[in-house]
Order: structure tokens, then sequence, then C-alpha cells
């Protein structure tokens, strides 16, 4: 009797299994469709303010400044700067996404830069269209003051709170752009300085805040025009540095650094200390209302008085000693941040003059890596899917770790984060070797 033989079995065909869809979170949401947010509630707010005529009261501090003086021809502070200040931070929010999503990143691969450089100089192009623009602004209501480099004057008007339309709109565009600026570094992915952003931005919103109350407008634009002509200089290297003009770049770079230094180091120290000698000269202590001292204590109550204009543009305005010390605590607050940025920027003129090849220090860390590990691990995915991958995986011996994530159909190793790359460090040095970036990171 012929022995029945076992049929021939098909050998097992190994599928990669596929890792399954990312959930989009909220904050990835936003980031998509902040465009389309802003723009919307813009919108209903404008067609409220269009087709009932009833509602105009309160929809129209929201697209013009508020609180006119025709006898004047000056404005004053109130309640619906608030809707100005809102409207104006989703403006510049649907503005800034516009410009950096339909003009400035096609331009940048139109350039021959590859997405995350593109994304890179689409950022700082903002910063530096922005901050040129506004810079401009406040140079001109300086330079057409009688305080221009003339310190002592610019306590001339002060108690007075009244205030001209335009450096209105300057001081609450401002502070707008603040505003701003703290949602945008908590939707956006983080930098190294996230912190010290975050912290600069609410010292720098409080700071403003009070001094428009207080009716400080003149001390505000000087500080603002010490402070924007640098943000502008950097943006505008590392754009030079994206283009790959290394060399223009390593100029720019030191006419930041000289800019910075003058401006946030010797000019911006100047102004303090003139804060602190010519108050007492120049504004007696008392408490004021409509320009006029009512009272010549400056401590009427315990802490009342210092948020009584908060409150209402009625009740007294007064100063002081402790006044004049939180005012300059808030200003030295913000030198000591500049301070510490200022360590990394000499940081980064160390690297200019050992490698001749300036960069940013506070930039994502690895980003070059991260493109290379991405490019990398997509293009062995794909290779592996073309060349019928076996059913036995093959054990490298020398990153097992990294082979055995390969044989579970793993599709993508990305970088996240500040650059931080899921695996441990031997297995990262040698995915770098086998693609050719073995370098420190």
């Amino acid at each position: 009797m012929a022995k029945e033989t076992a049929p021939a079995q098909s050998p097992e065909l190994y599928v990669p299994s596929t890792r399954p869809a990312k959930q989009t979170t909220f904050r990835e949401w936003v980031v998509v469709n902040q465009i389309g947010i802003s723009l919307t509630i813009l919108a209903m707010l404008l067609a409220l303010h269009n087709l009932y005529p009833s509602l105009r009261p309160y929809t129209q501090p929201f697209f013009e400044i508020s609180y006119y003086d025709a006898a004047t021809n000056s404005y004053v502070q109130g309640w619906n700067d608030v809707s100005f200040v809102v409207s104006a931070a989703l403006a510049l929010t649907a503005i800034r996404a516009i410009a950096i999503e339909w003009i400035l990143q096609p331009l940048a691969r139109q350039a021959g830069l590859k997405r995350k450089g593109a994304v890179r100089l689409a950022e700082q192009g903002w910063q530096a269209l922005y901050y040129g623009f506004i810079w401009g602004v406040g140079l001109f209501l300086w330079k057409n003051s009688q305080y221009w480099f003339e310190l002592d004057a610019i306590w001339e008007q002060w108690p007075g709170r009244s205030l001209s339309g335009l450096m209105k709109w300057y001081l609450l565009v401002e502070l707008s752009f603040l505003i701003q600026q703290i949602f945008v570094i908590h939707v956006e992915e983080r930098r190294k300085d996230h912190y010290q952003m975050l912290s600069h931005h609410i010292i720098t919103c409080t700071l403003m805040t009070s001094a428009y109350i207080y009716g400080f407008y003149n001390v505000s634009n000087v500080v603002l025009c010490l402070m924007d002509i640098v943000d502008f200089l950097l943006p505008s290297a590392k754009i030079l540095k994206y283009l790959k003009f290394q060399n223009a770049c390593n100029v720019a770079f030191g006419v930041f650094m000289s800019t910075w230094f003058v401006t946030r180091h010797i000019l911006y120290n100047i102004l303090t200390w003139s804060i602190h000698k010519n108050i007492p000269l120049r504004v007696p202590y008392g408490c004021y209302i409509d320009g006029q001292m009512t009272n010549t204590d400056g401590y009427p109550n315990k802490f009342a008085y210092m948020f009584a204009p908060f409150r209402s543009l009625e009740n007294p305005v007064c100063m002081n000693a402790t006044i004049k010390w939180i005012f300059l605590a808030f200003l030295m607050s913000l030198q000591i941040l500049s301070i510490v940025w200022f360590t990394m920027i000499v940081r980064v003129a160390y690297g200019v003059i050992c490698t001749g090849a300036a960069d940013d220090s506070r930039s994502d860390e690895e980003d070059e890596i991260e493109v290379n590990v991405e490019e990398a691990t997509n293009g062995s995915v794909r290779l592996a899917a073309k060349e019928s991958v076996s059913a036995t995986p093959v054990v490298n011996d020398a990153a097992p770790g990294l082979d055995r994530r390969r044989s579970n159909g793993a599709t993508s190793m990305r970088a996240r984060g500040r650059g931080r790359v899921p695996f441990d460090q031997s297995d990262r040095k040698a995915l770098l070797g086998r693609i050719g970036c073995d370098k420190p990171t």
C-alpha cells in the first residue's frame, strides 16, 4: 500500500502589520484650522454688527478703537479696549497663518528648501514682517515726540491719561500680538526656550497693561522700540541662513548681536535709571484725577488705590515709591531674561568664530537628524515592501531592537517633541551610522 504523503504546505507569507492611525489631538486640530477658527469668529461678529443695528454699541469696539474725545482730538482708556485687543489677536492669528502657509512656505519651497526648512523660514519671515512694520510705527511715534532721546521729557504729560489715536492703536496692537504669541507657543511645536518665552510674554503683557492703565504711554513706546528692533534683526539673520547665504547671515548676526547689546543692555538700563531718578523729581507723589492733584498722600489706603484706575477712569491714579519700584521690578525682570538670552547669543557668536557658521541655540534640537531619520526609515519601509520581506526577520546583532521594530511593521520612527528618538542611545547611533549621519547630536 502506497504511503500517503502529507500535502505540501505553502510557505507562510510575512505580512507587516499596520500601526493604527494616530489620533489628532485638539492642539494639532487648532494649528491646522487656526485660519478658519479666527476668520469665522470675526465674520460672525461682523455679521452681527451689520445685521442687527441694536447690537452695534457692543460689536463696534471689536472693529475700531473707542473713547474718542472730539474736543481734544484724542482718546482715553476704557473697558471697550478689551474687545479691540481680542479682535486684533484673532486677526493677527489669521494673518500670521495665511502669511506662513499660503505665501512664505510656497516661496521657501520654490527656493529649494525642504519641508522642515520651509516651515522654519516661513515662521521667521512672519516675525521679520511684523516686527519690521510695528517697529517702524513705534519709531515714528518716538521720533515725532518731545521725548526723542530726552528721557526727562517722558513725564511731561503725566498724569494726563489722553493719547493720540495712533499711539492707542500701536499699544493695543502690541498687546494683542503678545497675547497671540502666548497662544502660538502653546499650540505649536515647543522650543528649548519655551518657558523663558512664556515668562517674557506674561511679564511684558502685565507691564504693558499696567502702564497703559496708569498712562505711562511714553515709557511703553521707548521700551517697545528698544525691544522690537532686535526681534526684527534676528529672524532676518535666520532667513539668510536658511537660504544658505552664510556670509550675509554672519554679518547680519553680528549686526543683531551689536544692536541687542546697545539697545537692551545700555539704552534700556539708561531708561530704567532715568525712571528711578526722574519720577520723584518730575512727578510729585500723590493722587490725581483728570491731571490735577487731589491728595498729596500717595497711599490713600493699603492696596485698593493700586487697582482703582483699572476699575474706572473716574478713579484717581496715584504715584508713590511703591508703585515706582513695582514698575521698575517688572522692567528689571525683562532685563534678567535678556541677560539669559544674551548668554545664548554669545554661545552662537563663539560658534561663528570657531566654525564660521552662525546657528541659533534656541531652535529645536537635532532638526537635521529628525529629517534624516524620517527619510531613511520611510525609505527602508518602502524598500522592504518592494522586496517581499521573509517570514523570519533577520536579526542584526548590532541593533536587535531596531530590526525587531521593522519586523513588527513600524512605518515611521520620527523624532518628536524636542528631537528625542524613542529608542536608546545605542540604537540611535546604529541607525545614524547606517544612513550616513553618524555625527554628534
